[in-house]
């Protein structure tokens, strides 16, 4: 029996060993792929790296800033005093003879734009071809003649929310930065924090995004640049990334915005000229609209719609041959219309069908180089009521100027006008762009030798302010 128990334990030993060798191989064959496949997915990045790097470049603008005026100025006649801000940013090349796409925040304004290379010490003098603050896009050009690396556009309208996502730029100016993670979601729309203009079809990502990286690109593992960063999210006074950024997309709609920008020509959105919200149930079931659609709430004289015959209380259900859902996606449909387009919008008036031609018209361009000097002077900032900005600031009507800002101890805030208002006639003019405002407004103040009248709504009640003669400088 005592052999027969050491046999026993020699079998049991022999058949361990059998059972294990394999698994052990195995194992070993497991974390030999493991590694394999981590060290091709780290060669990825490194390809990716050498691929967008050189086309990657670093921004600083130079912008004269006038100080505002105090009391004593207005009371000496001194004029306003300018400082210099320097901004930095970054920038990818997109066509080798230097033509740089990048965030229009970043060069908005500026006198003077240099750039400098990934790798290099060199500086090389640039200048703004154009910008459009409503995508906060903007294309700068290499003043030096050359030949230069540049980098394939993509299409984000491919990208899916889990991809990998890589941002290049220079955070804290700190260039040739390169940073990993993946696309976290795709939000319809944001608005920037001053309330001004509501971006579409963003790309959020957690790769690491700080100042100095907007207008760097965001590209894909094939290389190709889906997004432009432009923006983080941060909580409290913090300034640096909390795995919340945000990308403009590359997408067709953005590239015809980039090949425009790039022939110097500022890019012309269509406008019907019509205030619009979606319908809700009680307007549903007055006017003979179970679902989708979009409710015209107000049409402004002598635009687009107006010359065409769209009426106030109007249901459009569709544009051409597209159905409407809701009013963001007629919004994007109008705007991405090129002015000058003939389209047929199907309304729905006393529950019957009618098919309308229009003429979409052109939006007031936003871009500009500076403020004016009446702007400045007057100390404010207004914008043309559009159904974004009517959103944001809940506005009771659809027309005029809202007012996005007012500067201390100027003569908008002297009047008693405040952020919110809304500017609705200038002396006799009702005014219902920027444009017209400004325009109206000069005039008025050549003419009037005690002030300017000023008919301003604020929230339900409207008002009438004076707005004093500015000195003479």
């Amino acid at each position: 029996m005592p052999e027969f128990g050491k046999l026993y334990r020699n079998v049991v030993f022999v058949l361990t060993l059998v059972l294990l060798l394999p698994t052990a191989a195995m194992a070993q064959a497991a974390n030999r792929d493991a590694l394999a496949a981590l060290q091709a997915t780290q060669q990825g990045f490194r390809n990716i790296h050498d691929q967008v790097m050189p086309a990657v470049v670093s921004i600083t603008s130079r912008v004269e800033v006038e100080q505002p005026l105090d009391p004593f100025d207005f009371f000496f006649g001194r004029r306003p005093r300018t400082s210099i801000r320097q901004a930095a940013g970054s920038g990818v090349i997109i066509r080798p003879e230097g033509i740089v796409l990048t965030n229009s925040h970043v060069v908005q304004d500026a006198t003077k734009v240099t750039v400098q290379l990934s790798g290099s010490e060199k500086t090389l003098d640039a200048e703004v071809v154009q910008t459009d603050p409503r995508t906060d896009l903007a294309v700068v050009r290499i003043l030096e003649q050359g030949v230069y690396p540049a980098v394939q556009l993509g299409d984000a309208e491919q990208v899916q929310v889990g991809d990998w996502a890589i941002a290049f730029g220079s955070p804290f100016r700190l260039p040739s930065t390169m940073t990993v993670g993946i696309i976290s979601a795709k939000r319809p729309q944001l608005t920037n924090p001053s309330g001004e203009y509501t971006y579409r079809d963003l790309l959020q990502t957690d790769a690491s995004i700080n100042p100095g990286n907007s207008g760097g690109p965001l590209v894909n593992i094939r290389g190709e640049v889906v997004g432009i960063n432009f923006m983080i999210l941060s909580p409290g006074e913090s300034a640096g990334s909390v795995g919340i950024g945000f990308a403009i997309p590359i997408n067709e709609y953005t590239k015809r915005i980039i090949d425009t920008l790039a022939s110097g020509q500022a890019f012309e959105r269509g406008r019907l000229g019509v205030s619009i919200k979606n319908p809700d149930p009680a307007i549903r079931e007055q006017f003979g609209v179970p679902e989708g659609g979009v409710f015209v709430d107000h049409v402004l004289p002598g635009q687009a719609a107006d010359k065409a015959g769209i009426k106030a209380e109007d249901i459009i259900i569709r544009f051409n041959d597209t159905p409407i859902t809701d009013a963001d996606q007629f919004v994007r449909l109008v705007e991405q219309t090129k002015p000058g387009t003939r389209i047929t919008l199907t309304v729905v008036r006393d529950k019957k069908e009618l098919q309308i031609p229009v003429n979409v018209g052109a939006a007031e361009t936003v871009a500009r180089a500076t403020p004016t000097e009446l702007e400045r002077n007057v100390g404010m900032k207004v914008a043309t009521v559009t159904p974004e900005l009517a959103g944001q600031y809940r506005l009771p009507i659809s027309h005029g100027v809202v007012v996005l800002n007012v500067q201390q101890m100027s003569p908008a805030q002297e009047t008693g006008i405040a952020a919110g208002d809304v500017i609705l006639r200038v002396g006799q003019t009702d005014v219902n762009s920027e444009e017209d405002f400004w325009n109206v407004l000069g005039k008025e103040m050549v003419a009037s030798k005690y002030g300017v009248l000023l008919r301003v709504q604020r929230g339900k009640y409207a008002t009438t302010l004076t707005l004093d003669p500015l000195e003479e400088k």
